[in-house]
């Protein structure tokens, strides 16, 4: 009698467990009729059963059923992925290519999604797809898609805007730590790799990693504009002036005909020769003055032969004499005596003011030109770079004698400081 409950009893759990499989088939009946809602209630009921909770062919037939919602419906759409994901974890061996491609159109949809959520600004949206289609080429250990190459392509890009996406929402730490992973990546690091990692370093003020960022950029990019504008900046702003005239310097040997590198260079110059304190008041200038001095000249010209349309690098030359000029004038002003060595040494120091002056005017005069027909339609750093254009012209041209022109100056400057 025993033996009889025991064969009765195992018939009734394999007719539980094909009662439940058949379920499955009778969804996906459901499903090819358009029945959606018998056809959720019914694998639902099928996945929650002990007997095909495991079942591949159950969680995929569910990841179809609620793809099949989820074109309307994005909780339907999470569902279908949340699915597809759960027949890889209950059954690695399931068929690949059936299970893949539908891996494979998620994770080009989320990439999508990941694409417009990046460029409407909402970040922490693009961070969000992003992570998934990299979380679907990971799976299995990599395993799952190895050999795809489409779809490495794709993981590639993901883990680069991913990264890019918690950069954009100042998440430093964990911008830092997936830039890092980028880098590492060569099928995803870009020029912007090293860019956005040499920045959120230099926001945490770790100049040591912005260093060596920096370093190892210019040796992945060596002739690469960003990067060197990056390193430059970086310099400038540091208390390594030396290694910033240095660095400018090799820029410059390496692309001579730069007019931008050649007028930074100049100015690098001509901010040694004549440093200034916390405060920016002058302080006593270097030995080597006058020779770096020099070379700011020569740098100054390099860039308005490069580009004689600019007026900043025109003005900053014409400037470079005045303030020659300016310091000259300061000594004529400490000679308070009237002895003839006095008067001899005054004289001698007009006459010197009087040829930087004289050196000054055409720069001037060029900037002017340059400028004064833009009058109501410039920017800021324009109308400053005239203001100052003129305000040096007035002073020249009083030295000069030519008080006719220094009076119809003065009537512009009055203008326009209304």
């Amino acid at each position: 009698m025993k033996k009889l409950v025991l064969v009765f009893s195992a018939f009734a759990i394999s007719t539980g467990a094909f009662a439940q499989k058949a379920k499955i088939y009778t969804a996906k009946e459901y499903m090819n009729d358009g029945d959606m809602a018998k056809a959720v209630s019914v694998i639902n009921e099928a996945v929650n059963s002990e007997a095909t909770s495991r079942s591949g062919d159950a969680w995929f037939t569910r990841g179809e059923i609620y793809e099949k919602l989820g074109d309307k419906d994005s909780v339907a759409f999470e569902e279908s992925k949340k699915s597809y994901l759960k027949v890889v974890e209950v059954d690695p061996k399931y068929d690949k290519g059936l299970i893949n491609a539908k891996l494979g159109r998620l994770a080009e949809i989320s990439f999508n999604k990941g694409v417009n959520a990046y460029n409407a600004g909402d970040f922490a949206g693009a961070e969000k797809n992003y992570g998934f289609v990299l979380s679907l080429y990971q799976l299995n250990d990599g395993k799952q898609f190895a050999g795809n190459d489409a779809f490495k392509k794709i993981a590639a890009s993901a883990q680069r805007f991913e990264a890019y996406s918690a950069y954009n929402q100042k998440k430093d730490d964990r911008a830092i730590a997936m830039l890092e992973k980028v880098k590492a990546n060569p099928d995803a690091r870009e020029v912007y790799t090293y860019i956005a990692l040499i920045d959120a370093y230099a926001d945490k003020k770790d100049n040591a990693a912005v260093e060596r960022t920096i370093a190892e950029a210019k040796a992945a990019y060596p002739k690469d504009e960003q990067i060197n504008a990056r390193e430059l900046n970086y310099y400038a702003n540091s208390d390594k002036a030396d290694v910033f005239l240095k660095k400018l310097e090799e820029s410059v040997q390496k692309d001579p005909d730069n007019a931008v590198l050649q007028f930074n260079l100049a100015v690098a110059y001509s901010n040694a020769a004549n440093p200034r304190n916390a405060e920016n008041q002058p302080v006593a200038k270097p030995a080597n003055s006058k020779e770096l001095e020099a070379k700011a000249e020569t740098a100054y010209k390099m860039a308005i032969d490069a580009e004689p349309g600019n007026a900043d690098y025109v003005y900053n030359l014409g400037a470079l004499y005045f303030n020659n000029a300016a310091d000259l004038t300061n000594r004529m002003n400490e000679i308070t005596g009237t002895s003839e060595a006095e008067n001899r040494k005054y004289d001698e120091l007009k006459g010197l003011r009087t040829r930087e002056f004289s050196k000054a005017l055409p720069y001037f005069q060029k900037s002017y030109d340059l400028l004064n027909p833009k009058v109501g339609n410039m920017n800021q750093d324009q109308f400053n770079t005239y203001r100052g254009t003129l305000i040096a012209l007035q002073t020249i041209y009083e030295d000069l004698g030519q008080k006719e022109k220094s009076t119809t100056i003065g009537a512009k400057i009055a203008e326009i400081t209304k």
